[in-house]
């Protein structure tokens, strides 16, 4: 697949539920996901210093961008949809925080193309956008130039190896559904939106060693599994019917997600990388 026509027709389907997002994967839609979200923002806030420059790749509707714009860093929030982002603009304004959030229609694979007046503190991009990045050493060329040396990365995507999904398959006699990530091949995966609709993305599971090739100018800081213990969000009615059993392994799953082997077998992987200090601009 051409790039370009790649992100033509991801950014075509990303529009499509632009305006179900929130619904489907917000509060009310996803408990999973809301978790998850509380956990990434958590450790987004921890990670980069106050009144940080931050470069945001994938914004969706702007939920990490404005939450970090309201803790008082200023925000570039870039996504290959052009109804994310202006959702993004829109929700920002509404916060009140529309000068400390710029929302840039781009995808992940040209952020080359930006030419800030000097480089930005930190960048991240949550929940998977990279999985769906057919060029990710071009990601990382232009991080290595568009992050301050000694800045940090922090991405999550969607592992090759999901410790919930693999057992509750197999529990379920499906040992095809249990093991396929491990394939890691290109697949269109879906992405819900709300009442009935759904489209499909180019999309492929990734290892730590793959991202973390792709950005040689950046050293693994550290990574976790999110979550490793509780359902992925696509199995959001099994955590609602069980709230207290999964409630309770909440604690566990924050005290071994950074523990070898379990950091491998998360939902998704988060990787924290440092842009190393000898390479780029200072």
């Amino acid at each position: 697949m051409k790039h370009e026509g790649s992100y033509a027709g991801t950014a075509r389907a990303f529009d499509v539920i632009a305006g179900d997002y929130d619904g489907a994967y917000g509060a009310e839609g996803n408990s999973v996901m809301t978790w998850m979200r509380h956990e990434s923002l958590a450790l987004l806030q921890s990670t980069f210093p106050p009144k940080s420059r931050l470069l945001e790749l994938g914004c969706g509707t702007g939920e990490e961008a404005v939450a970090l714009a309201l803790a008082g860093h200023h925000v570039l929030a870039t996504d290959i949809s052009p109804r994310m982002a202006a959702l993004t603009h829109r929700k920002a304004m509404e916060q009140g925080v529309g000068e400390r959030v710029q929302a840039v229609a781009l995808p992940a694979g040209l952020v080359g193309a930006l030419h800030p007046a000097r480089p930005f503190d930190g960048a991240y991009a949550s929940f998977g956008g990279l999985n769906c990045e057919h060029n990710l050493a071009a990601v990382g060329d232009a991080l290595a130039r568009l992050v301050r040396p000694d800045g940090l990365f922090v991405t999550s995507v969607m592992g090759r190896a999901c410790l919930f999904e693999m057992a509750w398959y197999l529990s379920h006699l499906q040992p095809r559904r249990a093991f396929r990530r491990l394939r890691g091949e290109w697949r269109f995966a879906p992405v819900a939106g709300q009442e009935g609709r759904e489209v499909a993305v180019p999309t492929r599971y990734l290892t730590i060693r793959q991202v973390t090739a792709a950005f040689p100018d950046f050293e693994l800081d550290r990574a976790l599994a999110l979550p490793l213990l509780l359902p992925p969000p696509y199995a959001d009615t099994l955590y609602r019917r069980h709230p207290a059993f999964f409630a309770g392994l909440m604690r566990y799953d924050r005290r071994m997600r950074d523990k070898r082997p379990w950091l491998h077998l998360g939902d998704h992987l988060v990787l924290v990388l440092r842009r190393s200090t000898g390479n780029g601009p200072s």
